[in-house]
């Protein structure tokens, strides 16, 4: 009786740690390869952008690592740690803050009805360039308004604007393929010279609809690669995570703005926690950059921060 129940056991307990093993190397296959999943009814887009949630999956192995025991289990375990390290692990680290009084400010978020508040809280942030997104009737006014004194210069395209201590040049609205504006491009006559600034508000991203910010994000690439300009921010609401495939065209282009708090800069929903970091600013020509994180307004997105102090400055 004893022998057949520990024969069972055994055999249980094998089979558990062959569990393991194969779902470590499964969940790291998944986390390195993730952008080569087919996108068949949006599950390509939803593992992309949700990727470095993945590690999540490590503790629960390591649960069951300890209850079946066994040397190669928690070896095989170290396979998803180290890939979620190598992936996600340096984005996690908090950057060292940029302060320079040659530095430029720009502040970017999706606002809701209350975008003067955003803009204000943005504007007291110390931000010298701010750019909003999804404005609604009459609230460029309302924001125009509002910063006319910190921020005198402005320019807008539909539901997106830029509003600037320094004078703006140069603005041109981009439509990226989706048959109306709802990108600009504009130069920003900072102290230290001129930096081409792109305020993005793509299309947006649902599991079995995503094709339009897809072939914005596409010729927001292409632009950016015939764009010769050396010094270049392009920020807003990009609806897609920097492990999206979708955008690859852009990161091809330019550098993201290292977070400087421990994390990854989650910025949507605000509640019950941020999930998915859909807001991006990211730079050509930035010699140091750092970005924060900073809730403004009454938005269901936070608002991104970046200090970049670009190469000639």
């Amino acid at each position: 009786m004893s022998k057949t129940s520990n024969g069972r056991l055994s055999a249980a307990r094998i089979m558990a740690r062959l569990f393991v093993i194969l779902a470590s190397l499964c969940l790291a296959a998944l986390m390195a390869f993730h952008q080569q999943i087919p996108d068949i009814a949006g599950l390509g887009l939803v593992i992309d952008n949700l990727a470095p949630w993945l590690g999540l999956g490590i503790p629960i192995l390591l649960l069951l690592a300890i209850g079946c025991g066994g040397r190669g289990t928690f070896i095989t375990l170290l396979v998803p740690v180290i890939v979620w390290g190598v992936l996600f692990g340096p984005a996690a680290v908090p950057a060292q803050r940029v302060e320079s009084p040659e530095a430029l400010s720009v502040a970017t978020q999706n606002v809701h009805q209350d975008a003067v508040q955003s803009a204000q809280t943005l504007a007291d942030s110390g931000a010298q360039v701010i750019t909003l997104q999804e404005l609604g009737s009459g609230q460029i006014e309302q924001v125009t308004k509002a910063l006319r004194k910190s921020h005198p210069y402005f320019y807008s395209v539909s539901t997106v604007g830029v509003w600037s201590k320094y004078r703006l040049s140069n603005p041109q609205p981009l439509d990226l393929g989706l048959g109306w504006n709802r990108a600009l491009r504009i130069d920003v006559e900072a102290d230290g010279g001129p930096v081409r600034l792109y305020a993005v508000h793509a299309a947006s991203a649902r599991p079995m609809a995503h094709s339009e910010r897809d072939a914005m994000l596409a010729a927001l690439g292409t632009y950016l690669a015939n764009d010769g300009s050396p010094r270049i921010i392009a920020a807003g609401d990009f609806n897609a995570a920097n492990t999206d495939r979708h955008f690859e065209p852009v990161a091809r282009q330019l550098d993201q703005v290292p977070y400087t708090a421990w994390g990854l800069p989650m910025t949507w929903p605000r509640t019950p926690f941020p999930m998915l970091s859909i807001d991006n600013v990211l730079t050509r020509g930035a010699s140091e950059a750092s970005m924060e994180r900073i809730a403004a307004g009454d938005s269901d997105h936070y608002a991104l921060h970046a200090t970049v102090l670009l190469t000639g400055s």
